[in-house]
């Protein structure tokens, strides 16, 4: 287990590695909110309803999804306050745990955590678009066979298909991380401006509906029939508020994080809370899947389109930022490139780190092969989540003073201790619903555990101190 060390002094311009403290208080909020709002706030709701057969306890499921995920958002902030380099639950894990469990979590993240949810978010930006321009994404514009003999007469064989919206989803990929590898300032710029689009649109959205005046808030109290899969509604729900540690992993860049990490963690959590408590009552007012429609006519449609395209693009482009700030940090440790350490003459940006996830992206945008990838790493992620809150606890207990600059968790052990409940009920809940792709989470940590230990045997990992370690209070 690591020694973890912690800091209270003021941290410079320039995190002490390279990267530049540039984001103030609403840039990092920015990335917690879009990182958060996605395609799942618009198709969940419809399955929670049936789930919970009550549209009092529809509101009821997604306010304990909100305070679940403000749990965890305390949880981080004083984390965060301690530990303020860019990683999020690579550094936490690393330093409290030690570098086998930063490994996995960072190893995780790369291969699927942000790389996979780039190429699906990048996809499903496509396909809304598309209805609101009226393509047809499935269009094949090239197909590339290819195969490889096997012994004896078998072989394997197939084409990768290039579609217009794999040709879409790819430029778009390509296209954010170009301007992210630009610099940290003008990415939080982009980040604050799609943040409010999307705030100022989901906002006008409800306030819109219910001055329509064609729903019935009956909808939001009657019963009906329920399937009675509360707790897969709430692993639903909690995947929608997945995102809210957005702002950890560009800690490193955060100007005062001692004071600006809590505020944008809690902030933008808070924000997200409020707007999906606000479309889910609208939904239930419409009475109808087709809320849209109900409320706005033939156009509704058109709108909600536009909302969903602009949220998931914004998703895409926080994550395409955030990411590489990881692999950047473990690059820094020995366990990752070397490579990934580079950094952009103009901006500052990690541009080898955010070249690699892009390249990584774009090949499961072009393959397709990473559907079920996503099924199951969902709970590989929760699972990282659940042991970085548990930190709090090893931190608190390790350390007998706080320096005045680090922010307690409030409500402390109570807290942690409620993520970490729900999160470890809700995956037990997921192995007893779908067993196999909530079990392959397990074992895709299992293997980032073997894979640290023969890597290392092999020299491939070296055993260098953290890039930053501050100093215990």
């Amino acid at each position: 287990m690591s020694n973890l060390r912690t800091t209270t002094e003021d941290e410079p311009k320039t995190a002490g590695n390279g990267l530049r403290r540039a984001l103030g208080v609403w840039a990092a909020a920015a990335f917690v909110v879009t990182n958060m709002v996605g395609t799942g706030i618009f198709t969940v709701p419809a399955f929670v309803r049936t789930a919970t057969g009550n549209g009092l306890a529809t509101l009821g499921v997604w306010a304990l999804g909100g305070l679940i995920a403000m749990s965890g958002a305390l949880c981080y902030a004083e984390l965060a306050t301690r530990m303020p380099d860019a990683g999020g639950e690579y550094q936490y894990l690393s330093r409290i745990y030690g570098k086998l469990w930063g490994f996995v979590s960072g190893w995780i993240s790369f291969l699927v955590g942000f790389s996979a949810a780039i190429a699906a978010s990048a996809l499903g930006a496509a396909n809304y678009a598309a209805e609101v321009f009226h393509w047809n994404v499935q269009t094949t514009l090239l197909s590339l066979p290819w195969h490889i003999p096997l012994p004896g007469d078998a072989s394997l064989h197939g084409a990768v298909n290039i579609t217009q919206g794999s040709l879409l989803a790819t430029l778009l990929i390509a296209s954010l991380a170009v301007f992210h590898s630009t610099g940290i300032r003008h990415s939080g710029r982009l980040q604050t401006i799609i943040a409010s689009l999307v705030v100022g649109a989901i906002v006008l959205l409800v306030f819109s509906g219910f001055a329509t005046g064609r729903g019935n808030w009956q909808g939001v109290t009657q019963s009906s029939s329920s399937s009675g899969l509360w707790w897969v509604a709430l692993i639903q729900v909690s995947f929608a508020y997945s995102g809210w540690n957005a702002a950890s992993y560009l800690a490193g860049e955060v100007k005062d994080p001692r004071h600006t990490l809590p505020r944008a963690l809690i902030g933008g959590t808070l924000a997200v809370t409020l707007l999906y408590l606000g479309l889910n009552l609208l939904f239930l007012y419409a009475v109808g899947k087709q809320a849209a429609e109900i409320l706005f006519g033939q156009t509704g449609a058109t709108i909600v389109s536009v909302i969903i395209t602009l949220t998931i693009l914004g998703s895409v482009s926080a994550m395409t930022a955030a990411g590489p700030r990881v692999y950047y940090a473990m690059a820094g440790d020995g366990l990752g490139p070397s490579i990934f350490r580079r950094l952009g003459k103009g901006g500052g940006a990690p541009t080898a780190s955010i070249l690699a996830q892009s390249i990584v992206a774009i090949l499961l945008v072009l393959t397709g092969e990473f559907g079920n990838l996503l099924t199951y790493i969902g709970s590989a992620l929760s699972l990282m989540a659940a042991l970085t809150v548990a930190g709090v606890w090893i931190v608190s207990r390790r350390q007998k003073t706080n320096g005045p600059n680090i922010f307690r968790t409030p409500g402390y052990p109570v807290t942690p201790a409620l993520f970490l409940l729900v999160e470890v009920t809700v995956y037990i809940q997921g192995l007893k619903a779908n067993f196999w792709p909530t079990f392959a989470a397990l074992l895709t940590i299992f293997a980032g555990i073997i894979i640290f230990y023969v890597s290392r045997s092999f020299g491939w990992l070296t055993d260098n101190e953290p890039a930053q370690q501050p100093t215990l209070p």
